[in-house]
């Protein structure tokens, strides 16, 4: 429904800027044919044009995301549990009430332009007609006005036998013969579709007019006189009228008609105003380019127009085990690719014989053939492979702090087995797997009245700790939502049935896990092993943001100007250099409608004195310009990973990795 009012605006848009060009430009010309057609084309055009979308490539980094610390590698979930839906009480939304207001007003219209059509035809239908210039021509005893339709001529027998009337005859065979009912009833459809368009009922006057000049000229081209003719004209104005949809001798008899008869026709030159019509065709066009952006958050697919293409999917990770985010995957030889999200998984889109290449910051590039994941991935997950990358000689990538242990530590042959990990070689298993964490708590989850009542929803994080004999312990929201959400999340992982322990070197042990719980307010559909979102929006100190837009926030100077910004700004902290402190800082914000910086957060830290200078850092930035949504400046939520590296002898070094640009 909302691309059908988009496509109306749209059209009517394009209605509005010709009618503008032809009342600037063309309406006291003589070249009436060339108008005609002016005329016609632009309402043909601006059914069309809104229709053609040219789609084009845009690779952009990592859509925003909120990462939390400690998150278990149980938290590649995100985004595909299921979302607690509570009943919606209202029968009709605002865009379906106003849609059938729409449809209410053009089926009237309808009903009364099919009457006008009918009141003509039966007219016509079955009278005897006659042959003269070309032209059938339909004798009628009524003392009517001539008028023109469907081809034919009507026309009173005794005006059509006066010889000092035949101008009436010529002037409608003209709209006879050229076929002026077709502009007509080209314009009464597009008058029943965009009759909220002043500019649809303007046109309709634009047409009748030059259809009028049209016969008149076609009158007096054959050596009437224009003093006699313009005196027929005006005595006409005393016949009955007849139905306003046809063609009239006495339609719109005004002073401009009048003035255009004797009007001198310009020099041909003044032609070429017609083809302003191009540059507003090309801006249109323009306009109507589609950006196929590929995220990594909301797993944005490239459009390949070629037919033997093939999905692939993978999960990539470091030699520690560790998924890694932000790793760019290019198709090589053109732009397309996308980049992984916060779990490191990615999808694409791809032709069966291309070739790609996985980068990331301190790590070997990788190059795969499309082949090797059609050979030995998972055929039922889109060939989904798991990718290890190396480190480059000299390089290794710094491991982050944890409250729980490693799996480094875990790989080590001796370890405390009382101690919690978040990742093990043989992870806890739900009855059921995966798919029944979703069934268990789409279940079992009852949406708090409360939150109901006022309308608050959001995904609710929860950790806890699955215990050596399969149970769950000490829950906790590592991100909140709403103190009623947050307990009912909660209250549905403790109901949890046991799980099936987490081992490390064969030994059961205790493994961290975390799982989403989304509270959705709504009828929007539930996809299973689905992270996509769009146009998700979260609410920040009482400030609406938007993840995902149109068109996202540029940083001055480009994505390239980002680094180079947080690289000359940020200081590694004397203490975390002492005492050897490094990782990785992830920092969200709010780029705001006014392009300036706000609310910036630390969403997954590494230590105080870190996570302060990155928060220091944020405020600095310089204005953006601001994000877009449907041609409108909008908040938008953007997060910046940024790696404190410290080197050999506590050498700092600052790593800024790619965030999301143009």
């Amino acid at each position: 429904m909302n691309e059908f009012f988009n496509y109306l605006v749209q059209a009517s848009g394009i209605l509005a800027v010709f009618y503008v060009l032809y009342f600037l430009l063309l309406r006291n010309e003589r070249f009436f044919n060339e108008i005609r057609w002016f005329l016609m084309a632009s309402m043909v055009l601006a059914v069309f044009l809104p229709l053609v979308r040219i789609p084009y490539t845009v690779l952009v980094e990592a859509s925003p995301v909120d990462v939390l610390s400690g998150l278990s590698v149980g938290d590649w979930m995100a985004g595909s549990m299921p979302e607690a839906m509570p009943e919606n009480n209202s029968l009709f939304s605002i865009p379906q009430i106003l849609f059938g207001i729409y449809l209410s007003v053009s089926l009237v219209l309808f009903i009364r332009s099919s009457i006008k059509v009918w009141q003509i035809w039966i007219m016509i239908e079955g009278k005897e007609f006659i042959e003269r210039d070309n032209c059938k021509v339909i004798l009628l005893d009524e003392q009517i006005p001539a008028f023109s339709f469907f081809g034919y001529v009507v026309i009173n027998r005794e005006e059509f036998e006066n010889e000092e009337l035949r101008n009436i005859f010529i002037h409608e065979k003209v709209h006879a013969l050229q076929k002026h009912w077709i502009d007509l009833l080209l314009v009464e459809i597009l008058s029943i579709v965009f009759w909220f368009n002043p500019f649809v009922w303007l046109f309709q006057i634009a047409i009748k007019q030059t259809h009028e000049l049209l016969a008149d000229d076609g009158v007096i081209a054959r050596g009437f006189s224009i003093g006699q003719y313009q005196a027929i004209l005006i005595n006409q104005l005393m016949g009955a009228e007849v139905v306003g949809l046809a063609n009239n001798f006495n339609h719109s008899i005004n002073k401009k008609r009048m003035i255009m008869m004797s009007k001198e026709k310009g020099p041909k030159i003044r032609r070429y105003k017609l083809l302003l019509m191009i540059p507003v065709i090309a801006a249109v066009l323009v306009f109507n380019m589609k950006a196929v952006k590929v995220q990594a958050q909301d797993i944005e697919i490239v459009e390949i127009q070629e037919k033997d293409v093939v999905k692939i999917s993978g999960l990539v990770i470091a030699e520690d085990e560790k998924e890694l985010p932000g790793v760019t995957i290019l198709v090589e030889g053109s732009k397309a690719g996308t980049v992984t999200n916060v779990y490191g998984k990615f999808e694409l889109q791809v032709e069966k014989d291309a070739n790609i290449t996985i980068s990331f910051i301190g790590l070997e590039t990788r190059k795969m053939a499309v082949e090797d994941f059609i050979l030995n991935g998972n055929k039922e997950n889109n060939y989904f492979l798991k990718i290890k990358m190396k480190s480059q000689k000299g390089k290794v990538l710094p491991s982050e702090g944890n409250d729980w242990s490693s799996n480094e530590k875990a790989k080590k042959s001796t370890f405390n087995p009382d101690d919690v990990f978040v990742m093990v070689e043989d992870m806890p298993q739900f009855p059921g797997g995966y798919a029944a964490i979703q069934k268990f708590i789409n279940k079992s989850i009852v949406y708090p009245k409360v939150a109901k009542e006022n309308g608050i929803k959001g995904r609710v994080f929860v950790t806890f700790i699955i215990t050596k004999d399969g149970k769950i312990d000490k829950p906790k929201v590592v991100r909140s939502v709403d103190p009623s959400l947050d307990k009912e999340a909660i209250r549905v992982i403790k109901s949890m049935p046991d799980w099936t322990p987490g081992k490390q070197n064969g030994v059961i042990v205790k493994v961290a896990y975390t799982v989403p719980v989304n509270f959705g307010m709504g009828n929007e559909k539930k996809e299973a092993l689905e992270i996509k979102k769009k146009d998700e929006t979260v609410i920040i100190n009482g400030k609406k943001a938007y993840n995902m837009v149109d068109d996202m926030p540029k940083f001055p100077g480009g994505h390239l100007e980002v680094q180079k910004f947080l690289a000359r700004t940020l200081v590694y902290p004397k203490v975390a250099q002492d005492n050897g402190i490094q990782g990785r800082v992830f920092v969200s914000f709010i780029v705001n409608k006014d392009g300036k910086v706000s609310d910036p957060k630390i969403v997954r830290g590494v230590d105080p004195s870190l996570d302060k200078e990155a928060i220091r850092v944020v405020n600095l930035m310089p204005q953006w310009e601001p994000g877009t949504k449907d041609g409108k400046p909008v908040n938008v939520l953007y997060t910046v990973p940024i790696n404190f590296k410290l080197g050999k002898g506590n050498d700092p070094s600052i790593h800024i990795e790619k965030v999301k640009s143009e």
